[in-house]
């Protein structure tokens, strides 16, 4: 195992080796620890680490060494290369959970009060809408949803409703695409003193790292392209205020008891080592990708930041190393357009989700964002003739030509 002090220079040497603390019997991986709880030598120390005395665990609904490894790598990668103003290397916490909407419920619980609002944009995941839109309202909460792209009328909400404490960032968003400005929005929120949170699940951290732009938390779905393999379910809710996530943070989560398992999070962990270069391949094809459907007369619009012609072209080379592995396009014919796509693929598979080495395809309406309001879903830009795409680590030439026969 790497050296703790080791001055790691690239993105995958940490990926590897972050977080990672050698097993008392020399496992070379970090091993299972499936174990619902942990003994202490003597009552003392069970009240020491019970009282916070003594660092140790305790429950593994509180924390597991496992799951501990998973939450560290996370963390190392999201603040990989960005220092305080000071010079000193920015550190954060992060908290894993049992799934990206568990991590999202924390976040939320954790920052909000009764009578509170959250600012954010249109085309958000249909998870995070309806959380939004069905179990905020019922707990005195409530969401203001505007354009974020455009400053002048996200100050404008700002100023006009002081009940705002929260604003909420996902970039690029689910299933448009679009991209937000992460700097200028932070930058926006500090000014008139409100917290900023950042769904990077899109992303991922090699791609894009909020926390260079001052944002407070970080919220991924470990399952997509983190795991990279489609084998666990999982969430991370990470802050940079470690005090906060070392308090009412981590009392929210363990008391709401969504908390991962020490199974997922091994398969997580194995499956951050070789973030990098799959993102490499996935962004590498999606591109391709992108530059065929623009091409093709049955599809009239392309939703793919690397294209000159995506609005966000220009805010997504600001922030992220590459546009990503996700686009979306809309095809001319609708509902069955989309349909008879979907039933003539060869190659790519018909399934929600993303982020796993194989492409996959959905139609957003009537799956992942079923639960959101038709009116709603329109004047967000997801069209009945929308299919969302995960491009996968294909050869591309397989993938084109899966597209290209099912398109006719």
């Amino acid at each position: 195992m790497a050296d703790k002090d080791f001055p790691m220079s690239g993105f995958s040497s940490l990926a590897i080796h972050g977080g990672h603390e050698q097993d008392p019997r020399y496992s070379h991986l970090t091993p299972i620890y499936a174990a619902s709880t942990f003994v202490f030598d003597d009552a003392e120390q069970g009240m020491r680490r019970f009282s916070g005395k003594e660092p140790g665990f305790i429950y593994s609904r509180w924390g597991n060494p496992t799951m501990a490894e998973a939450e560290e790598k996370i963390a190392a990668m999201e603040c990989f290369g960005i220092k305080h103003p000071g010079g000193a290397k920015m550190e954060a916490k992060g908290i894993l959970h049992a799934s990206g909407m568990a991590a999202i419920t924390s976040l939320l619980l954790s920052t909000l009060r009764t009578g509170d609002k959250v600012l954010s944009h249109f085309s958000l995941y249909g998870g995070t809408q309806e959380m939004m839109d069905r179990i905020l309202p019922d707990l005195g909460m409530a969401a203001v949803i505007t354009d974020l792209r455009d400053l002048s009328k996200a100050e404008d909400v700002l100023k006009a409703d002081p009940s705002i404490r929260l604003i909420y960032l996902e970039t690029p968003a689910n299933p448009t695409i679009q991209c937000v400005d992460i700097e200028a929005l932070t930058a926006l929120g500090k000014k008139h003193g409100k917290t900023v949170a950042c769904d990077n699940t899109f992303a991922t951290p090699y791609l894009q790292q909020p926390f260079k732009y001052g944002v407070d938390f970080i919220v991924h779905s470990t399952t997509k392209f983190l795991n990279g393999h489609g084998t666990s379910i999982g969430g991370v809710l990470l802050g940079r205020d470690i005090e906060f996530m070392n308090a009412r943070a981590t009392k929210v989560h363990r008391l709401l008891g969504g908390n991962a398992n020490p199974f997922d999070a091994f398969l997580l962990i194995n499956g951050m080592k070789t973030l990098e270069i799959r993102m490499e391949r996935h962004c590498s094809n999606a591109m391709d990708v992108a530059h065929f459907l623009e091409k093709r007369d049955a599809v009239a619009k392309v939703n793919y930041n690397g294209l000159s012609s995506h609005p966000d072209n220009a805010t997504a080379r600001k922030q992220m190393r590459h546009p990503g592995a996700m686009l979306s396009f809309e095809l001319k014919g609708g509902l069955d357009a989309g349909i008879s796509l979907m039933n003539n693929l060869k190659l790519c598979t018909r399934t929600v989700s993303l982020g796993t080495c194989d492409t996959l395809l959905c139609h957003p309406a009537s799956m992942t964002h079923y639960g959101v309001p038709r009116e709603d879903r329109l004047r967000y830009g997801i069209t009945d003739g929308l299919i969302r795409m995960s491009v996968g680590m294909e050869n591309i030439e397989d993938i084109l030509t899966d597209l290209g026969q099912a398109l006719k």
